[in-house]
């Protein structure tokens, strides 16, 4: 084998290595809570106002201390889980059209939340979506930059092999230490 060719392998082996392990570890964060009932939000953009007003969607008493220190961290949690996946349809897919990308993200986080309202697992949430969606398409935007400025597809997949891991570790530790 060709040392272009191993560095290739070494570079597809890091990118599904990365790709895999993001795919677990949105699944422990997006099904981690069972409820003992089903739950669906289908108002749009009611779950977000709530959050950053102090409403509690459920109790609907005020809670502003507590939903005003997890808003922002929700929110920004709900968009970020959802980059990767923008970035990972538009590296894998030939089709590299950010509208019919972004429209993939978003029917995965439809089913993300149609799967969390089956099982129990999580709230069905529109805002969710939305917000998801959001996240998906910034991340396929990232990707389209990306392809713009290297116009090839090898330095691409290059930089996201490299890039991917060191900004997931950087994530999820911003993440623990906010949820401390």
């Amino acid at each position: 084998m060709s040392d272009k060719r191993k560095i290739n392998f070494c570079i597809d082996l890091l990118l599904y290595g990365v790709f895999a392990f993001y795919i677990l570890l949105s699944v422990l964060i997006l099904f981690r809570t069972h409820h003992s009932t089903r739950a669906v939000n289908l108002v749009p953009f009611q779950g977000i106002i709530s959050y950053l007003s102090g409403n509690d969607l459920v109790s609907g008493q005020d809670s502003a201390s507590v939903l005003h220190a997890f808003a922002p961290l929700n929110l920004l949690a709900n968009i970020f889980i959802f980059v990767p996946c923008g970035v990972y349809i538009t590296l894998f897919k030939k089709d590299k059209g950010i509208w019919k990308n972004a429209l993939w993200v978003f029917v995965i986080s439809t089913v993300v939340e149609i799967v969390q309202f089956i099982s129990k697992f999580g709230i069905g949430d529109i805002d969710d979506v939305i917000l998801n969606s959001m996240g998906g398409l910034i991340g396929v935007l990232i990707c389209r930059l990306l392809y713009l400025i290297c116009s090839d597809d090898s330095k691409v997949r290059r930089i996201i092999a490299i890039s991917a891991p060191i900004f997931g570790v950087i994530s999820f530790a911003v993440l623990f230490l906010a949820n401390r």
